[in-house]
């Protein structure tokens, strides 16, 4: 069985230009298993007795576009499969779902050869220095082509999805965000101070000594323990137990977690539970607060 340091697929519109990438991988003293038929979708629809018997350490897609077998290569990348290796061509990006926080893509232009062809060179000469082993060109496509497959079956929730974690980590990041953006009150006339516990983060806003705006953001609450509840004012016993509250669930549609919020009073109050980011969610509430002080300085 024949052994290649990478084997190409390409788009039918990148041929030639593949073609002078390829030269240049050659002349650098990689081994290359290349064709003119090697596209896209020549690969997606060979079966494994028809692919080519060889092993390779990549299996190497130029993107020049996403489409359904890139997107499936990259989903394996994503999903830790160490032999396929996308190459970025020009702008195209990688859709956020199917990043992974800790691989750095191989990205360039087919004009500038030289430049991936150093790019190639330094991961291959990186995985001999790991030992990573070549492996039959048919397992790699073989495993690229199941996750696209896949990718048409209902979607589920990952077994590491937790409300717990989700709620830790949206109790730091909103702690966080208001001891930031509280501070800048004071250009408006306002002192703006947060208090953040491990159960609690207690957000007061005060003008001349008087408290004109006080929220409660707490761990667990009428919801359940893994929500985070909300209560506006200060508490004092005889006001409502909430104003609201998010449950973290995971939305398979996005593929992440998302926070689900019933708002009774502490966002504006009146809507069905509606699907917040972290993000999306401390912007709704800061902007519930800037309105409250604009109605309190008019």
């Amino acid at each position: 069985m024949s052994e290649y340091d990478v084997a190409v697929s390409f788009s039918e519109e990148q041929r030639s230009a593949v073609g002078k990438v390829v030269e240049a991988f050659e002349q650098r003293g990689l081994t290359v298993l290349h064709g003119p038929e090697l596209t896209h979708e020549w690969w997606s629809h060979k079966e494994g007795g028809d692919l080519p018997d060889a092993r390779v350490r990549f299996f190497v897609p130029f993107v020049s576009a996403v489409d359904d077998f890139t997107t499936a290569a990259l989903r394996a990348v994503k999903a830790g499969d160490e032999h396929v290796l996308p190459v970025l061509l020009g702008d195209v990006s990688v859709p956020p779902d199917l990043l992974h926080p800790h691989v750095a893509y191989v990205r360039g232009t087919a004009d500038r050869a030289d430049r991936l062809t150093e790019a190639l060179a330094a991961r291959v000469e990186a995985a001999e220095a790991v030992g990573q082993a070549f492996t039959p060109v048919t397992e790699v496509v073989g495993g690229v082509k199941g996750l696209a497959s896949a990718e048409e079956a209902e979607p589920v929730v990952p077994a590491t999805f937790s409300r717990y974690a989700e709620q830790d980590a949206t109790l730091r990041y909103l702690g966080e965000q208001f001891a930031a953006a509280l501070p800048r009150l004071e250009r408006r006339g306002f002192v703006g101070t947060a208090h953040v516990g491990e159960t609690r983060i207690a957000v007061r806003v005060e003008r001349a000594g008087d408290t004109v705006y006080a929220l409660d953001v707490q761990r667990g609450g009428i919801g359940g323990d893994e929500t985070v509840n909300f209560v506006v004012g200060r508490n004092d016993g005889s006001g409502p137990l909430t104003n609201g509250w998010a449950r973290p669930v995971y939305d398979t549609d996005a593929g992440a977690a998302v926070l689900e919020v019933h708002d009774f009073s502490v966002l504006g109050g009146g809507a069905a539970p509606r699907a917040y980011r972290r993000e999306e969610l401390f912007t709704a509430l800061w902007e519930r607060i800037d309105a409250t002080l604009a109605s309190t300085v008019g």
